[in-house]
Formats: C-alpha cells, sequence, structure tokens
C-alpha cells in the first residue's frame, strides 16, 4: 500500500468517524490529528493511532510485528496469552486499510458490548448476528458497502445461510480476522463444525490476509489451523504462554472439604474479585447457596440460565455488586475484567487448554493473582462422562442417519430424546448432538440455525384493539407491547417465526414475560400464535446406503484417543511434583523454562508431603506476593490481601433475624451487617418461609397483604414477575417476596 492511498483512506476514515457519526471531535483530538498530515513512515502514524484511539505510547509485545504482516499483506497466525492485546492486532490496522475489516467471533452475546467500546474510542464498527431482524442485516451490510463502518463481527454460523453469503458480495474485504482460531481444530479443547466454513468464505471475500487468534494453541493446533484455513506460509507470531504474576497450586481435597478451601482462599483476598469455576450446573448452584449463607456476595452463571439472567449476573459481576462468580465454562470468553484476582476450580477440567485459558482470566491488569485447583478422584470420572458424550462410537452415529433416512422429507423435525428412543435407551443427549454435529461436519446433515426453537406469531386484530383488550392497570404487559410493536411492526402484521429468547433479549425484557402475554392474547383471539418447536431441524444433504457412507472413522477414534491423552496431561499436572507453571509452558512447546519460584510446588520444595496431606489455611492466606508483603519463610503475605476478620460459621440468616428481632430497620441491618439491602431482604424471605418471622404486619401492611394474596391466587406462587405484573406499581418485590413465603410457611 503507498503513502498516497494511505492518506485518502485515513481522512475516509476521519470523516465516517467525525462527520457521518456527528461525533465531536475535541480540540485535543485535532491537535493529535495534526501531525497525520506530514508524510512521515508508515509506522510513526500508526503509533498515532494508537495513542489517539487507544491512549497508548507505545505496543505490548508482538503487536507491532503482527501489524506489520498485514499492512504487508501477509497472512499471520497470533498467539498470544490472555489479556495480552490480540483485539488490538486487527483493529489499529482496519482504520488504515481501504475495505472492511471482518472479524469472525463466537461471542454473539458480547458482540455488541465490542461495538459499543469501539464506537466509544471513536472507531466504527457495527456487527452482524441472530439477534438481529433480517431487514436490520441487509441494512448494516448497505451501511459496510457504502463505507460506514470499519470493522464487521460476524458470528460463524451466519455462513450456513447462503443469501446472507451471497448479500456479502460486493463488499471489499481487506482482512479476514478469526477470534477463538482453535475452534476450528478438532484437536484443539472447544472445536466448532461452523468454523470450517470459513476457509471457503476467504476464498468467497477474493483470499484477503487473514488473522487467527488464538490464547491457547499447541504445536499440533497450529499446524491444524493452519491446514483448516488453507493458508500458505503464514507468519507465525508466538509471544509466550507465562503469565508471571500468576501463582498456581492444587489441592487434592475429599469432596466434602472442598467448599471449606474455597473459603479459605477467598478469605485470604477479602473484598476482591474471583471466578470459581465448576464442573456442572448442578454443583454450581449447590456452592452458590453455601457461599451466601457464609455472607459472601457471589453470584452464577450457567448456560441452563435465561439469557436476561445470564446478562444481569454478568453486568454485577463487572461493575463490581458482586465479587464473586461461580461458573461453569460457558462463562468467561470475551470478559475483559482486568482486576480478578483470583480463580478457583472446584472441579478438574478436561484438558490443559481449557484450565490456562479459564485460569489466565486472572490478574490481567498484570498485579499478583492466583490460580487454585481442588482436585478429587472423581472429577476423572466426569470428565470421561463429557469424553463418552462428546465422542460417541462409530455405530451410534450411522444408527441416527439411518433413522433420518427412515423420514420420507430431507426436512426433519425431532428432539434429541426422541432420536435418543429409537437407537437405544441410555444415549445422553450430549453423545446425539455430537453424533448430529459430526454428520454436519462431513456434509450429510445441516441443522438449522435460522428457525430452530422458533415460534410463529402474527396480529389478528388492530395495535389500539389489542392494546385496549388488556386494560389499563396491564402496565408491564402493555409496555412489553409497545416495545414488540416498535421493534417488529411489520414482522408481526406479515407473520413472524420468532425466538422469545433473542426477542426478550433485543427489547430487554423477561422470556417469559412476552410467552405469558402473547398466550393471553391467543386465548383472546387477538394473536395467532403457534408454540416453538422444542426440538432440531434437520436437513437432510446427502441419501446414501450405510455401506457406502464415506466417512473415515479413523479420524475419529483419534480424536478419542487424543481426548484421553489430554485428560491424563491434565491430571499429571495435579500429581505433578515440579514446578506448575514450567509444566503448562513445556506443554504448550516452550522449552528452557525457569522455575517460577512461587507456585505451591516451588514453595514446598517439590511438595512431597503436600501430595498427602492439603496445605492448611495459613499457607494458603500467604499465596500473594506485593511491594508491602511481609515475608515469612519461603511466603510473602501482602497486607491488603491479608485476612480481616474470622468468618462466623453460624447461619448467615440467622444473624440478620436476632437484628431484625431487636427492632433494626431493613436499611440499618444492612448497614451493621456490611451487606446490601437486597441480600438482608432475601434473608427475610427465608426466614419468613421457614416460620421463624410468623408476623410480617411490620413488612407489610395487613391491607396490602390482601391486595397482594389477590393477585397471587391469579398468577400463581411459583414466580414472582406474574404477580408484579399483575400488581403494577401497587407493591414492591420486597412486599411481594414476603407475602409468597407468609404463605408457603402455611
Amino acid at each position: 500500500m503507498t503513502e498516497t492511498i494511505w492518506f485518502v483512506n485515513l481522512k475516509l476514515v476521519y470523516n465516517k468517524i467525525f462527520v457521518n457519526y456527528n461525533y465531536n471531535m475535541p480540540i485535543e483530538i485535532k491537535k493529535q490529528l495534526m501531525p497525520l498530515n506530514r508524510k512521515d513512515d508508515l509506522q510513526g502514524q500508526m503509533r498515532e493511532l494508537l495513542k489517539i484511539h487507544y491512549g497508548f505510547k507505545d505496543y505490548r509485545p508482538g503487536q507491532a510485528e503482527v501489524i506489520n504482516n498485514i499492512l504487508a499483506g501477509k497472512s499471520t497466525v497470533v498467539i498470544m496469552p490472555t489479556g495480552g492485546g490480540k483485539s488490538l492486532c486487527y483493529q489499529l490496522p482496519a482504520l488504515i486499510l481501504e475495505g472492511i475489516t471482518m472479524v469472525i467471533s463466537p461471542l454473539i452475546a458480547l458482540m455488541k458490548d465490542q461495538v459499543d467500546s469501539l464506537e466509544r474510542i471513536g472507531i466504527p464498527a457495527t456487527f452482524i448476528n441472530s439477534s438481529l431482524t433480517l431487514a436490520e442485516c441487509y441494512d448494516r451490510l448497505e451501511k459496510v458497502k457504502n463505507g460506514r463502518f470499519k470493522l464487521l463481527y460476524i458470528a460463524p454460523e451466519r455462513f450456513y445461510n447462503n443469501e446472507f453469503k451471497n448479500a456479502l458480495a460486493g463488499i471489499k474485504v481487506s482482512l479476514f480476522a478469526i477470534d477463538e482460531a482453535h475452534c476450528i481444530s478438532q484437536w484443539g479443547h472447544d472445536f466448532r463444525p461452523s468454523y470450517l466454513k470459513l476457509k471457503e468464505i476467504i476464498k468467497f471475500a477474493g483470499q484477503p490476509p487473514v488473522m487467527a487468534l488464538t490464547a491457547t494453541a499447541t504445536p499440533e493446533v497450529r499446524v491444524d489451523i493452519i491446514k483448516q484455513l488453507d493458508l500458505e506460509n503464514p507468519e507465525i507470531v508466538i509471544t509466550g504462554f507465562s503469565r508471571p504474576n500468576l501463582q498456581f497450586g492444587v489441592i487434592q481435597a475429599d469432596e466434602g472439604r472442598k467448599p471449606e478451601y474455597v473459603m479459605d482462599a477467598i478469605s485470604s483476598a477479602p473484598g476482591q474479585s474471583g471466578i470459581i469455576y465448576v464442573g456442572t450446573r448442578a454443583r454450581a448452584d449447590e456452592l452458590l447457596s453455601y457461599l451466601l449463607q457464609n455472607n459472601i456476595e457471589a453470584v452464577s452463571y450457567h448456560a441452563g440460565m435465561e439469557a436476561e439472567d445470564r446478562r444481569w449476573v454478568q453486568e454485577n459481576f463487572m461493575n463490581g455488586k458482586a465479587n464473586v462468580i461461580v461458573a461453569t465454562n460457558a462463562f468467561g470468553l470475551g470478559i475483559d475484567k482486568k482486576d480478578i484476582r483470583f480463580v478457583i476450580h472446584y472441579d478438574m477440567p478436561g484438558t490443559v487448554e481449557a484450565y490456562y485459558q479459564e485460569a489466565g482470566r486472572a490478574g490481567r491488569d498484570g498485579r499478583p493473582s492466583f490460580c487454585l485447583m481442588l482436585y478429587n478422584s472423581r472429577d476423572r470420572y466426569l470428565q470421561e462422562f463429557f469424553i463418552k458424550g462428546d465422542n460417541p462410537p462409530p455405530e451410534v452415529i450411522l444408527k441416527i442417519y439411518e433413522t433420518l433416512l427412515n423420514y420420507n422429507s430431507d426436512k426433519v423435525l425431532i428432539t434429541y430424546a426422541e432420536l435418543g428412543e429409537m437407537i437405544t435407551e441410555s444415549m445422553p443427549d450430549m453423545a446425539i448432538g455430537t453424533a448430529l454435529k459430526f454428520l454436519e461436519r462431513e456434509g450429510y446433515i445441516l441443522r438449522s440455525r435460522e428457525k430452530a426453537g422458533s415460534a410463529y406469531l402474527k396480529f389478528n386484530s388492530d395495535f389500539d384493539a389489542i392494546v385496549n383488550s388488556l386494560g389499563p392497570r396491564a402496565k408491564i404487559q402493555i409496555e412489553i407491547l409497545n416495545k414488540l410493536n416498535g421493534k417488529f411492526f411489520s414482522e408481526l402484521k406479515n407473520g413472524w417465526d420468532i425466538n422469545f429468547e433473542e426477542a426478550a433479549e433485543i427489547i430487554n425484557v423477561k422470556k417469559d414475560s412476552i410467552i405469558r402475554l402473547v398466550r393471553k392474547l391467543s386465548d383472546e383471539g387477538l394473536v395467532e400464535y403457534r408454540p416453538p418447536f422444542r426440538g432440531t431441524e434437520i436437513n437432510i444433504l446427502k441419501r446414501a446406503e450405510l455401506e457406502n457412507v464415506d466417512i473415515d472413522f479413523t479420524a475419529h477414534k483419534n480424536k478419542l484417543k487424543k481426548a484421553y491423552e489430554k485428560l491424563d496431561q491434565i491430571e499429571e499436572y495435579v500429581y505433578n511434583f515440579g514446578c506448575r507453571q514450567k509444566y503448562i509452558l513445556n506443554y504448550f512447546g516452550e522449552k528452557d523454562v525457569e522455575n517460577c519460584g512461587k507456585c505451591d510446588s516451588c514453595l514446598t520444595k517439590n511438595g512431597y508431603l503436600r501430595k498427602h496431606e492439603p496445605p492448611r489455611k495459613k499457607i494458603l492466606s500467604r499465596w500473594h506476593r506485593g511491594a508491602a508483603g511481609k515475608k515469612t519463610g519461603n511466603f510473602a503475605m501482602s497486607e491488603n490481601l491479608a485476612p480481616k476478620a474470622k468468618l462466623s460459621t453460624k447461619l448467615t440468616q440467622l444473624d440478620t433475624l436476632e437484628l431484625y428481632n431487636n427492632g433494626l430497620s431493613i436499611d440499618k441491618i444492612a448497614e451493621q451487617r456490611g451487606l446490601k439491602e437486597s441480600t438482608i431482604s432475601a434473608h427475610l424471605g427465608y426466614l419468613i418461609e421457614k416460620g421463624l418471622i410468623k408476623n410480617i404486619d411490620k413488612l407489610v401492611a395487613p391491607k396490602q397483604q390482601n391486595i397482594i394474596i389477590k393477585a397471587i391466587k391469579k398468577a400463581g406462587r411459583e414466580k414472582l414477575t406474574p404477580i408484579k405484573e399483575e400488581l403494577g406499581d401497587k407493591a414492591s418485590w420486597d412486599e411481594i417476596r414476603y407475602v409468597v413465603a407468609k404463605m408457603k410457611a402455611k
């Protein structure tokens, strides 16, 4: 690219930012832009942009090399640790490249946040994923063609839609960036078939330079990424996997003592943010309950939660309202919280890659942080269960294909449970899903990404008539209806395949609230409604006799073997007597690594006793090294992270009850206990339901109780939201909670 072209493009970029977007250009920015009118070297100008948009004076390790490669038109594989600055590698050159930088990301739920962050620093970007209507998608693509954006984030699943792929024609793609690139490799820890379409899309886009980015890739995975993307002699930039500010340790613990060790670890970092990873959703709920009972402000996160609930949990953790989050591996990708002081693995994960990616979310600000794994032999059994579910036998895969062929239509609507019943009585849903994923990767079927889980909805009456049918007291339902009509007017008028979860996320209401409203309108004949199909829509692409099915199951068997090898390697990490971080770095191909000097193995002289006797609490409390640390033998304890108070073993709600019985108000109880008023309200609800508070007149006036009871009889007492919708502004959430608890106590 010549300097002349670059200056034209730069002017175009800033016109788009400050004119088309009507951003106010501060005088400081104008002054910073003045040097860009000089014909200096390209790198100097890039550094000016780095300073203007990101406020950085210089690059982090590896970033300049990656950007130089891209500006020279060279495809590059980028291996940087979590927090190493991978995103900047494609965001910054996007400003001066002539066309669009297309970013492929699996993080659908976080795309809007990523785009908003870019726009805040003056970089015009947009996204396209399943949260948008078809009209919104094409409108954004048109703006991309007109030069309104410099970055376009796309979920890989969109490329299953040929209409969407064809709509990309005419868009000049100057850089094709692939985030979480390990997802394309079957040897990676998070393989996703949708990534296999990317090689085809790269060719369709005119073979632009490709940037494949990941934080965790072994030498084997790197080779597979290059192969699957069909890259010819790409540059490879590896900045190293070492995270010197992280302190690693393992405790081999009885299951019953794991919660105790978690409390010890949390108490060693009072008031600090941390993540606790668990193996299953059930364990997330169990551990959360234990933490709440022990005065820990915690929340939980897993894939089984409603989208709105997940968003609420994530926001509360990100803004510091909750210090601790208990989560499955569904949480963490794309989370940019730099002050996480600890990551605890309550259960051993399945691979070293998964462990290091999750543990690496600690200490992204460079400050000392610790990563603790609690291990029990049952952890291996859980991971073996996951491996079997992720690698069903070849005969099961063929049996599922044969079952699908028995349908006359090439479009099959079926649930995993129904498929399982047809082939065996004990096949878990996970194995069914993996078998379908395998058949999809081999080109025999295609699972629908557009209509699975959708309902059908159409207005039968004009909008005003529908609103009037609800009555003036149904304020919340009228508000939801107005939001739906404002966002999806044409779809509701003409008939709409609605995905309730996506619609709820777009208009920012609860999914259950939309469903209740729709059912109510349907019962009154005001809308046409067909409930969502609770299964999978499968399109059969190839019909073949089983003996003619051309599938190489050798690779499938190798994948199963590799999964067990990876499990052995993470378990070896547990039993390893050498330096923890050195073991991890060796695993990722880094040799000649020095001992870290601060993991549990290094600190206990290869820790033979540690293998048979878990560290006492006093050792855990000294896991932080800081400038203000007081040295004690081989350990250092940072004063600002030392335990400040002895933990109470009394049930936390009973402490609240004692203060309540002494006549203290909710706000005074919260103040005295150092908890939030919402937590105290939850305690009171618990105490009422258990019969420990019998008279609630002090909390809810008797007349108000009668009003709430009438609403409960109409809406049921299983969930608070329907009751609140029935009452509107007549009662608060806490008042409803107390009355429901009182009724349950009876």
